[in-house]
């Protein structure tokens, strides 16, 4: 028995890579391309003609909004619409703003066959397709801010938490200090500060102690 496509529009103002994904998504047996487009105002004119259920957007695009800042007028015209962010970056700022905004996914070039089919066959099992640079990054910003969340805000300053995040992930004086952009002084004046306070004379002690904090 036959079942329905998913339907699929693609937006990127490379005219080259528009021309890979039309190769490669009419070679996908699950799915079916309804447009290519090299901006977002050309894209939403036909759009309630279409109604895809997938829209693949490049970030930076010219001509108006971006597909960051585009993510909200799709999803207000379908909220069931799902959207994969593709850019040249990896940065922490355009991720999160890209995951905060609601796409469903986010991947960066280069854009292979295998790696587009992939994010799509993810999407259709309802998750949330990420290139593996880009996951790392998330689950590093997820799990320091778990982190901060454990350490007493009563307890310790916003510095001290900060460096506590970092102590934790097993950074050393000198990495906390490049981090953080202060002198390797002031990182030895905020650990022992936080050993005092946390009644402790060494690093292992501080870590057993931090660990049963988290309970």
């Amino acid at each position: 028995m036959s079942h329905a496509k998913n339907r699929i529009i693609v937006i990127e103002d490379n005219e080259m890579l528009l021309d890979s994904y039309e190769y490669y998504i009419n070679s996908f047996e699950d799915f079916t391309l309804k447009g290519l487009y090299t901006n977002i105002n050309d894209a939403l004119k036909e759009y309630e003609t279409i109604y895809p259920d997938i829209i693949i957007s490049d970030i930076s695009l010219p001509g108006g909004l971006n597909g960051i800042e585009a993510i909200k007028t799709f999803k207000n015209l379908d909220n069931a619409v799902k959207i994969i962010l593709i850019s040249v970056h990896d940065d922490v700022d355009r991720i999160l703003n890209s995951i905060e905004n609601k796409a469903d996914g986010y991947l960066t070039k280069p854009i292979t066959k295998n790696k587009l089919l992939d994010a799509l066959q993810a999407l259709n099992r309802g998750g949330s397709p990420l290139s593996p640079n880009v996951s790392k990054l998330v689950m590093t910003i997820l799990r320091q801010k778990q982190q901060k969340n454990l350490f007493d805000k009563d307890l310790f300053s916003e510095r001290e938490i900060e460096i506590l995040s970092l102590f934790t992930e097993g950074y050393t004086y000198n990495n906390i200090a490049e981090s953080l952009f202060i002198s390797h002084s002031t990182v030895n004046f905020h650990i022992q500060n936080i050993y005092d306070k946390l009644n402790v004379r060494s690093k292992s002690d501080a870590l057993k102690k931090l660990k049963s904090f988290k309970g």
